[in-house]
């Protein structure tokens, strides 16, 4: 199965009561984990590598990098309304893709992948009917900025803290996939976005997880985490 390349971000800001990321909840009727509570992020697209984005989206030098993060900040654009710059046009809101990308090079403005900090690669584990490999980023925004779902791949778009939307998963209002969790319990080790990012851009090496799956004799499944008993089993998918 192919596996296609992803991004997602954390879009996070500074409030009174103590940083907050953007959740959405994608449309029940995707393909693709309908309903579930997400980061904003899709598939990397060949726009994602075209020279256009090149012109539309700046601060990133990594060129191997690029695509991902192209995608990221587009995705956010697209699906939430955050445009990540210094000075966001509502003209651009509801643009996608290629359009998007033209719109930002003719207004001689640019996506920030500066404000970008790469923390983790997740990997779909084999056995799944899609499988993504996904670069997770943070990206700070200012106090009170909006967002507003596209209401046709995201229905919701919601702030909170990182504590208040695993309370929500472990409540069970809130239906999440584990890279969503294990991620918000990370983000909630810290009081401020400038803290985050400072941690995600200090790692050596970022992480690559791969979770596997674990069928069971009663058809039952279960996920494996690297480092937990029986990842390294050979008879696991």
């Amino acid at each position: 199965m192919t596996i296609r390349s992803a991004s997602t971000v954390c879009l996070l800001r500074p409030e009174p009561d103590g940083m907050e990321v953007l959740m959405v909840r994608r449309s029940s009727a995707s393909a693709f984990v309908g309903g579930a509570y997400v980061f904003p992020g899709g598939a990397v697209d060949g726009d994602d590598h075209s020279d256009l984005a090149r012109r539309a989206v700046c601060g990133v030098e990594d060129s191997e990098m690029f695509p991902w993060a192209a995608a990221a900040l587009r995705e956010a654009a697209e699906e939430a309304g955050v445009l990540v710059m210094p000075e966001p046009d509502p003209a651009l809101l509801g643009l996608h893709g290629s359009d998007l990308y033209t719109a930002l090079a003719a207004a001689g403005t640019a996506l920030d992948g500066g404000r970008l900090a790469y923390l983790s690669n997740w990997v779909t584990p084999a056995g799944e009917t899609r499988r993504f490999d996904t670069r997770f980023f943070l990206a700070e925004v200012p106090a009170g900025t909006e967002a507003r779902p596209d209401e046709h791949e995201v229905t919701e778009a919601t702030w909170i803290t990182p504590a208040g939307a695993l309370m929500r998963a472990k409540q069970r209002d809130w239906f999440m996939l584990p890279p969503t969790v294990l991620t918000l319990r990370t983000l909630a080790r810290f009081e401020t976005p400038g803290e985050a990012v400072v941690f995600a851009r200090s790692q050596d090496n970022v992480p690559r997880i791969e979770p596997k799956l674990v069928v069971g004799e009663d058809g039952s499944i279960r996920i494996l985490m690297p480092g937990q008993r029986g990842y390294d089993d050979p008879s696991v998918l």
